[in-house]
């Protein structure tokens, strides 16, 4: 089992990331920042980084400059790899037009979760559709049996299990906006 919550916390059985050429093939979930709460969540499928956030919308950029930017701060980061056929639509630039039909967070309602949900909730079950957290998502994952292994980086390599709190949609909220003061 890769996935676990209880009431509080959430907790992913991890390995290390020993290369990086690993996130060149299939679909990642990636969880970055975990110190904050809640992390910011983002995908890979092929090589191939999506993510919405505060500063922009990124469709489909190579995964190494995400890399460089998670190493200039060694931000603890997690890789969730997802085994489940893709549809040959997703593989070929439906993934790209989710991301790209969002716009930076700002004001809005809208999180980071939103594209991946969206995403989820198309390319594999309408069941998806109705998760608004990280972790609802992972344990729907690992319901359905599509949670395949999960990396670290920039986490202690003596760690085989990280364990999150649960957090609310009212701390993304929070979150968002304390971040767009600071670039104000």
């Amino acid at each position: 089992m890769i996935f676990e919550e209880n009431k509080d916390s959430y907790s992913l059985h991890v390995k290390p990331l020993t290369s990086i050429k690993v996130l060149d093939k299939g679909l990642w979930l990636v969880l970055a920042g975990l110190k904050d709460v809640p992390p910011h969540i983002a995908l890979i499928l092929d090589g191939k980084y999506y993510s919405v956030s505060v500063r922009n919308v990124k469709a489909g950029e190579p995964v190494d400059k995400f890399l460089k930017a998670i190493s200039r701060n060694s931000l603890p980061t997690l890789f969730v790899s997802i085994k489940a056929p893709l549809h040959t639509e997703f593989k070929g630039g439906g993934l790209q037009e989710i991301f790209e039909s969002y716009t930076a967070l700002g004001n809005g309602e809208h999180t980071c979760h939103w594209p991946i949900r969206d995403f989820f909730a198309k390319a594999f079950s309408h069941e998806f559709a109705k998760v608004d957290l990280v972790f609802e998502l992972l344990a729907l994952a690992q319901h359905n049996n599509m949670l395949n292994d999960c990396k670290s980086i920039y986490v202690n390599k003596t760690t085989s299990v990280v364990v999150l709190p649960k957090y609310t949609a009212k701390h993304i909220r929070t979150k968002i906006n304390s971040i767009l003061k600071v670039n104000e």
